[in-house]
């Protein structure tokens, strides 16, 4: 018996194979590899598997982790002796602020690849958001730049057609096509 990482890596390979239509909107263009947050170090480990049968499918994989927005974001912050002192005062920043930051961050991520329509982009590492911005925002927003397709590896679940993140929030509806061991 497959295990749950090789299950996964055998439904995105038949999901690779298929023709990339060019009419899909920006938002259809997304797939979230969904997977358990137990499972997460189990995937990294096999990242190299997952880029490996992008490259077979003669498809070029960029990657973009998202583990170091929230730092590089706090550490420039002119007020953030502050918030560290008023942690509470830090959460209209979140919105107006941060949320922008890490959807220009994947933007110059992206456009600094020179990324075309052959090209998976693979985000990861975005368990490094929750609880700053909401990722449904951040990929709908962020999915505008991306001329291939968008892989976020989602350690969640998926389930009638709601997306949980670490599943501890409420889900949210998407456009994405879920891959599902």
């Amino acid at each position: 018996m497959a295990s749950k990482v090789e299950s996964l890596l055998e439904a995105f390979e038949r999901v690779l194979m298929e023709p990339w239509t060019q009419t899909l909107s920006a938002q259809e263009r997304v797939w979230f590899l969904v997977y358990d947050p137990a499972d997460q170090r189990r995937i990294d480990l096999r990242l190299g598997d997952f880029e490996a049968a992008a490259v077979q499918a003669g498809k070029r994989w960029v990657h973009i982790s998202l583990k170091v927005c929230f730092s590089d974001w706090m550490s420039r912050h002119e007020y953030r002796e502050e918030y560290f002192a008023d942690p509470e005062a830090l959460a209209d920043q979140l919105e107006v602020e941060f949320k922008p930051f890490v959807i220009e961050y994947i933007g110059k991520e992206i456009d600094k690849s020179g990324t075309d329509s052959n090209t998976l982009i693979v985000v990861k590492d975005v368990a490094a958001v929750f609880g700053f911005a909401r990722l449904s925002n951040i990929i709908s927003t962020a999915s505008e730049h991306v001329k291939g397709r968008m892989l976020v590896l989602f350690p969640g679940e998926f389930n009638k057609n709601q997306y949980r993140l670490l599943d501890a929030r409420d889900g949210w509806s998407y456009l994405a096509r879920p891959i599902i061991a």
